[in-house]
């Protein structure tokens, strides 16, 4: 391991030891979704934890859940984009506007999974994913911006093996918890 990602690990977990604060938060999302060059949108639910250290420095956790669709992929590869589903860590920095508000700006890294058909010819691409965001934090309420992009690997069973990349910019709007 190199020094830098030794130091920055540790301080990661020194921080989340001495937790400032947990929010718990569910949302929903709205955007433009591209996959093998080919645009569409999506529409998912995100459940998630940001651990906040005393520094004000986060790292969560977080599960999504999209539903897919995309016609000019349909066009293009006479494939159907179904779903997808995800999981990331947000690791960001939460500036303080005031006693009820708050903006967190962070990257993050997950692992995502994908579900192309056409009839029974399936299949199921996955592959690292990667990005960044910034929320704004109202008392209860979260307001956020995200771009994601992955590596989307796999192959329907009676195709060729596909290598695309997939990118994502998403409108989120959700229900936080603060502990």
């Amino acid at each position: 391991m190199k020094w830098g990602t030794a130091l920055l690990f540790s301080a990661l977990v020194s921080g989340a030891a001495h937790a400032g604060g947990q929010d718990l938060y569910i949302a929903g999302s709205i955007g433009a979704h591209e996959f093998a060059d080919e645009t569409g949108q999506k529409y998912a639910i995100h459940v998630g934890a940001k651990n906040i250290a005393d520094n004000a420095f986060f790292i969560g956790g977080e599960l999504e859940f999209a539903l897919l669709k995309n016609d000019d992929f349909e066009e293009t590869y006479g494939y159907k984009e179904d779903y997808s589903y995800s999981a990331n860590i947000p690791v960001g920095k939460r500036f303080y506007i005031g006693s009820e508000s708050s903006i967190d700006v962070y990257g993050l890294v997950g692992y995502s999974s994908l579900r192309i058909y056409r009839g029974t010819d399936d299949s199921t691409g996955d592959g690292f994913r990667w990005g960044s965001g910034v929320d704004g934090n109202f008392s209860d309420l979260m307001l956020g911006l995200r771009y994601t992009q992955g590596k989307i690997k796999g192959s329907p069973d009676q195709g060729v093996g596909r290598d695309d990349n997939e990118k994502n910019i998403s409108l989120i709007v959700g229900y936080k918890i603060q502990f």
